[in-house]
C-alpha cells in the first residue's frame, strides 16, 4: 500500500506543475536566493589604493621647446674668430707650462710654438679692428695666462730661439761657424741697404738660432742686441720698413756683437 501510495504522489507532481506553470525550486537553490548574505556586493576601493591614488604625482605636460638665439652669418663668423683667438691663448699658456716644468722636448716645443705663433699672428690681423688691445680681450673673458701673453704679444717667437736649449758641446766649432756665416750675411744685408722687414727678419732670426746653439756661450757685449732686434722685427707688419737710423743702429749692434764672438774665441784659443 505504500509503494501504491508513493506512486500516486509521484503521478500528482506534474499535474501541479503543469496546471500553475512553475517548478518548485530544489530547498539550496532557494536557501541561496532568499539569504541576503549570498548577494554580490560590490566591489570597495581598499585602503592602500585610495592613499596610492591620493599621493600619485599629477601629470606632467611637456614644456614647449625654447627657440634659439638666431645669430647672422656675419655674427657667426665673429664667434667663431672670437672662440679661435681664446684657445690659442689657452693653448700657448699651457705650452708655456709644460716647457718651463720639462714635459715637453724643445724639438715639440718648438714646433708647436711656431705653429701657434703664426696662427695668432693672423687672427691678429684679422682682430685690429674690434680688439686692437688683445691684453683687453683675455681681461674681458676671465683669462689670466702672462706667459701665453709674453710669449704671443712680447717677444714673438719660441724660447728656445732666444734663450737655446741643451746644445751639444762636441759640436762647438761647427756652431761658431755657423753663427759668423749669419753674421757676415746680415751685415752684408745691412751694407746692401735692405729695410725691409720681411728681408731682415729671417736673417735676424737665423743669426739668433744659430748663437743659441753655441755651447757654453758667455754673456757677451752686444749679443743680447741680436735678440732685440729679432723681438723688434718681429712686431712689424712684413710690408714695414726700418728707417735709416734702425739700420745705421743695426749695422752697428751686429758689427759689436761679431767683434765679441771673435774675440771670445781667440780666448779659448
Amino acid at each position: 500500500s505504500n509503494k501504491i501510495s508513493h506512486a500516486m504522489a509521484m503521478l500528482e507532481k506534474p499535474r501541479a506543475t503543469a496546471a500553475t506553470g512553475y517548478a518548485e525550486a530544489p530547498a539550496a537553490v532557494s536557501e541561496a536566493a532568499s539569504s541576503p548574505a549570498s548577494a554580490p556586493a560590490a566591489a570597495e576601493p581598499s585602503a592602500p589604493q585610495v592613499q596610492e591614488e591620493a599621493s600619485a604625482p599629477p601629470a606632467v605636460v611637456p614644456a614647449a621647446p625654447r627657440r634659439g638665439t638666431t645669430l647672422s652669418a656675419q655674427e657667426r663668423r665673429e664667434a667663431s674668430t672670437y672662440g679661435e683667438l681664446y684657445s690659442i691663448l689657452v693653448a700657448t699658456e699651457h705650452l708655456e707650462n709644460a716647457f718651463v716644468r720639462a714635459a715637453v722636448t724643445n724639438e715639440d716645443y718648438e714646433k708647436a710654438c711656431t705653429q701657434l705663433l703664426a696662427q695668432f699672428k693672423t687672427l691678429k690681423n684679422g682682430l685690429k679692428d674690434k680688439f686692437p688691445d688683445i691684453r683687453s680681450f683675455a681681461q674681458e673673458h676671465g683669462l689670466h695666462c702672462p706667459l701665453a701673453e709674453e710669449r704671443l704679444l712680447g717677444a714673438g717667437v719660441a724660447a728656445t730661439a732666444l734663450y737655446g736649449g741643451a746644445a751639444d758641446t762636441g759640436k762647438e766649432s761647427l756652431a761658431c761657424f755657423k753663427a759668423s756665416e749669419h753674421f757676415i750675411t746680415l751685415l752684408d744685408a745691412v751694407k746692401l741697404n735692405l729695410k725691409a722687414v720681411d728681408e731682415l727678419l729671417p736673417l735676424v732670426r737665423d743669426l739668433q738660432a744659430s748663437i743659441v746653439q753655441i755651447p757654453n756661450l758667455p754673456p757677451l757685449s752686444g749679443v743680447d742686441r741680436i735678440t732685440t732686434w729679432l723681438v723688434t722685427l718681429n712686431s712689424m707688419k712684413a710690408s714695414d720698413h726700418i728707417s735709416e737710423d734702425q739700420s745705421r743702429q743695426l749695422a752697428l749692434d751686429v758689427e759689436q756683437a761679431y767683434t765679441s764672438l771673435k774675440n771670445w774665441l781667440h780666448e779659448k784659443t
